[in-house]
């Protein structure tokens, strides 16, 4: 199982996974009460085809493990028992939190056993009996099972059986893998005349039901069908037997995702579809890969995937299994392997062979669907496609308004140019990001300029300047302009200390609040509601809130932080929210606290992991971006300090001590013009910040203005002289080290 690939293993007609001995419960619960492996037996979890799995007491460490013991008719081959101990072994090095521990590995009595950690939580296969997951949810657990098999591979070790039944969502809220390094039972050891399917039909990927290499990439498939099912609620492939999903996953383009739930972004949709790729070379390359785009997702980015609607509509027709019977078709093209495969000849895939065979296709009578048909806009209860409001100048007929494009967006079209306005003040999310790059996207080359407008009362964050930049590249790659448009000076301040205006269009659109009355010479305003009050909290949240008051108060942070993340699940309203801010801030504050101490004490693995928590808990404080950015200064890495800098400004744009550091940073990467516009910031919000006087005057001295250079000396020379009668004193600011003379 090392190395990239395997050789092509034919695989035997029969049986189908799901055949099994120790499924035979009677036989299973015999073992209730008996000790195998220093573990006592306590009670059946389950069984399948490796063999059953029990909920057990390890003896000599005194905690409830689970205990799989390998199927007899498994252990009847020594092979097989041979390759089961080792591939158990093997995954027992894999250490990550999204992998379930192999505690143990061995033989006792008759009996091939391995002992793994208790998988504490609800299955993703029960989970999944409930409906779809929610985006977020989705897209944290998708990341998570891919982690997990980054480690594995790293390693060496192939899955080969990625589905929801071997996922398990941790009381937490961690995902975890079940069962690494077990499905390699496939064959015995210089017979490639017959093997068996592993895995399960549904979720495997096409290489491992015919005569071709399998690698880490079949885990990426899997992987794909299952984050499917999990954003979808459905599998990407149905059928009436194994032989028709056997088909299917050779021959059939599956539809995209967001036409079974049109609120997943195409561009989300376009991961999942690469993972699934028939051919491995079109899938990703690696887990990284995947995760790079995950990242990106997250991170409010555009993905590195490929849109595939330039060779595939949204709804590919499906593969018409009855006109000459799956398991027909099937043989046939397996066939036509073996007999490659025999004779030392290359073997060509299914997917090549099946059309050539006759595959056939239902005709669904569905025009074909790209982008611009998907998505819709409105105008009250009127719908159209995107493309039949471009083609009437984004308008509908006998509508007045701009038209909705998802519930943030509105189009309205301006003199030579589109608008497309970004309705209230809270941050944009990753799936209305996502949506916002379909549109975009999605608009026809008729569009050559267009604008993306904030609301007033929009509050600019981090995360803003990496969608803009994304938006700009989308459009500058068709020849078309962007601008963007800010509705508050607050904001257009912010986009123009990050240097955004260098090479993005920027534009400030003031609006109105008020109006003037010549009799009261006053704006009209309307009288405030009322507040309404916070519904009350259920009574798992009011324990939770208890539980967080109390790890707070007894310092076991890390403890009430996961306290907190199980709490947010409760679907709490934004009265509710609001309701217990104090408490995050308290949380917040004790962290806080905590990595300042462990900085201070360059213990920095320990302030490092506060300052991560700090800005999950609250990436609107800007402290935990502040220390982060600190910490990556003192390691050296200056772009990535400089960018959570950056961020800490967006949280708090009045903040002296954040552009004093950013400056710093910039001053050692050679941007001597960003440096002196942070030191200028630093000193609009504390004028009596003798550091930051001392600095400038260092930068000023660098770029050749020495009477510059020595007026703000002189100022520092002042500022940290004795200090003023206690009423009148100033902040006092250390004497910080100086910039050096030549930037490195």
């Amino acid at each position: 199982m090392r190395g990239t690939a395997r050789k092509p293993v034919p695989p035997a007609p029969y049986p189908f996974p799901g055949a099994d001995t120790m499924s035979n419960d009677n036989t299973a619960f015999k073992l209730v009460g008996q000790t195998i492996g220093g573990c006592q037996i306590k009670k059946l979890l389950g069984t399948g085809g490796m063999g059953a799995v029990f909920l057990a007491q390890q003896l000599s460490l005194g905690k409830e493990v689970a205990l799989k013991l390998l199927d007899e008719r498994w252990a009847k081959r020594p092979e097989h028992v041979d390759g089961f101990l080792r591939e158990a072994r093997l995954a027992a090095k894999l250490e990550d939190e999204h992998i379930i521990q192999i505690y143990d590995v061995g033989t006792d009595r008759q009996y091939n056993f391995i002992v793994m950690q208790l998988a504490r939580g609800e299955n993703m296969k029960d989970r999944l009996k409930r409906g779809p997951l929610d985006m977020d949810e989705a897209l944290r657990y998708f990341e998570g099972i891919a982690r997990g098999l980054a480690v594995a591979h790293k390693h060496g070790i192939i899955h080969r059986d990625i589905k929801p039944g071997n996922l398990v969502i941790g009381d937490d809220g961690t995902i975890k893998v079940l069962d690494f390094g077990l499905a390699r039972l496939d064959e015995a050891e210089g017979d490639k005349s017959r093997g068996q399917f592993m895995g399960s039909i549904a979720y495997m990927s096409p290489e491992q039901s015919e005569y071709m290499p399998v690698d880490t990439r079949t885990d990426i498939y899997s992987l794909g069908v299952t984050a499917f099912q999990c954003f979808t609620g459905q599998l990407p492939f149905r059928g009436d037997n194994n032989w028709d999903l056997i088909v299917r996953h050779h021959a059939e383009d599956p539809v995209a995702p967001s036409m079974l739930r049109p609120e997943i972004p195409l561009t989300v949709s376009r991961v999942i579809l690469k993972a699934m790729a028939k051919n491995p070379a079109e899938r990703y390359a690696s887990v990284d890969d995947l995760l790079l785009d995950l990242k990106l997702i997250r991170r409010h980015q555009v993905p590195a995937a490929a849109a595939p609607w330039n060779r595939r509509p949204l709804n590919p027709e499906p593969v018409n299994c009855a006109a000459q019977g799956s398991e027909n078709l099937y043989y046939r093209a397996l066939e036509q392997q073996r007999e490659a495969f025999r004779a030392g000849k290359p073997v060509q895939p299914m997917r090549e062979i099946m059309p050539r065979l006759g595959v056939t296709y239902l005709k669904t009578g569905q025009p074909p669907l790209l982008p611009q048909d998907f998505l819709e806009a409105r105008c009250g209860e009127r719908r159209v496609s995107l493309a039949a409001a471009a083609a009437n100048g984004f308008a509908i007929a006998g509508c007045t308004e701009p038209l909705q494009c998802g519930e943030r967006f509105a189009l309205q079209p301006q003199e030579g140019r589109l608008l497309v306005r970004v309705r209230g003040s809270k941050t944009l999310s990753v799936p209305e990001v996502q949506r916002l790059f379909d549109v975009v996207e999605a608009l026809p080359p008729s569009v050559r300029h267009a604008a993306v407008a904030l609301d007033h009362d929009y509050v600019a964050q981090g995360s803003d300047i990496r969608w803009v930049v994304d938006t700009y590249n989308i459009l500058d790659k068709r020849g078309a302009q962007f601008t963007l448009v800010v509705g508050s000076m607050e904001n257009h301040t912010t986009f123009v200390n990050l240097g955004i205006d260098s090479h993005i269009k920027l534009e400030l659109e003031l609006e109105r609040t008020g109006t003037v009355s010549l009799e009261r010479f006053s704006a009209r305003t309307q009288p405030a509601a009322a507040p309404e009050p916070a519904a009350p909290l259920t009574p798992s949240a009011q324990a939770l809130v208890r539980q967080i008051e109390s790890l707070v108060k007894s310092g076991d942070l890390a403890e009430g932080l996961r306290a907190w993340r199980r709490l947010v699940t409760e679907g709490l309203d934004r009265r509710q929210a609001d309701q217990l801010a104090p408490l995050r801030a308290g949380l917040y504050d004790a962290l806080l606290a905590q990595g300042k101490e462990a900085m201070e004490q360059d213990d920095h693995e320990a302030a490092t992991e506060r300052f991560n928590q700090l800005i999950d808990l609250d990436p609107g404080r800007y402290e935990g971006h502040m220390y982060k950015g600190l910490m990556l200064k003192a390691e050296g890495k200056l772009e990535y300090a400089q960018a959570f800098l950056t961020q800490a400004i967006l949280a708090a744009p009045d903040e002296a001590e954040v552009f004093y550091h950013r400056a710093i940073v910039r001053s050692r990467v050679d941007d001597l013009e960003g440096a002196l516009r942070d030191l200028d910031m630093a000193l609009q919000h504390n004028p009596r910040m003798a550091a930051a006087y001392y600095n400038r005057a260092k930068v000023h001295k660098l770029m050749g203005r020495e009477d510059l250079a020595k007026r703000d000396h002189k100022v520092y020379e002042r500022l940290k002289g004795p200090a003023a009668p206690a009423a009148t004193a100033p902040v006092a600011q250390p004497t910080p080290p100086p910039m050096p003379r030549k930037a490195p």
